[in-house]
């Protein structure tokens, strides 16, 4: 039986239009990537009508790629291919590090941490944090427009399923809400705290079952195609 051993891991989420996916699986992969995950989300819109509610924008892919030792590559290969190409990658990039890659029968020699990045023009390295809500299905817009309210720009809405079973539903005592909403809001470390006093006080999270939200620091992020 393979040995199991942790690995130190970068692990980067790319926010592009739905019909980009393609190309940034593609561009990662010549930079070395494995593999990913592609998930479908929806943008919200930049401004906060008069209404107080915050319109959707245009359907969006989130592509999940963990990396290890080639997490410098596929970075450049990205970041190089949305310059050559800004028509039709253009979009969000997340790198994030997480705390551990999993590979049956990987040993420990090469477990160094990726070079620091230099060149191309991103926004400084560790003054964001990626906040994600995730919360019963139908709740996202309305915790966007508050999260809006309190500093954030912007964010995009997965949707998803728990995996909550009728002995958890017994066990806890709440009820079974398997269609969830993921919300993820990346933004300035000034407003964060400030974005989590404001959902947090919202009544769904006071609600058994109705909701967890967590923060996670980002490492580095930059725009696509610009």
């Amino acid at each position: 039986m393979d040995t199991i051993m942790f690995r130190p891991a970068k692990l980067l989420i790319t926010i592009v239009d739905k019909y980009s996916d393609g190309l940034v699986v593609a561009a990662s992969k010549r930079g070395g990537a494995k593999g990913g995950t592609k998930a479908v989300g929806r943008g919200m819109a930049q401004y906060c009508p008069r209404d107080g509610i915050a319109e959707e924008g245009p359907t969006k892919a989130l592509i999940f790629t963990l990396m290890h030792d080639e997490a410098e590559s596929v970075v450049q290969a990205l970041h190089r291919a949305s310059l050559e190409d800004p028509g039709h990658i253009n979009g969000m990039a997340l790198l994030l590090d997480a705390a551990a890659m999993v590979r049956p029968g990987d040993g420990m020699e090469n477990a160094e941490s990726a070079p620091r990045r230099a060149g191309g023009e991103r926004m400084s390295t560790g003054s964001n944090t990626l906040i994600t809500c995730i919360i019963t299905h139908g709740q996202g817009g309305e915790i966007m427009n508050v999260a809006r309210q309190a500093g954030a720009r912007g964010g995009t809405i997965l949707n998803a399923r728990g995996t909550g079973t009728e002995d958890d539903v017994k066990f806890f005592g709440i009820s079974l809400a398997p269609e969830k909403e993921m919300l993820l809001i990346a933004t300035n470390n000034d407003h964060v705290q400030a974005i989590l006093e404001s959902v947090c006080k919202m009544p769904i999270f006071s609600e058994p079952g109705g909701g967890i939200v967590y923060t996670t620091p980002v490492e580095e992020m930059f725009t696509l195609g610009q």
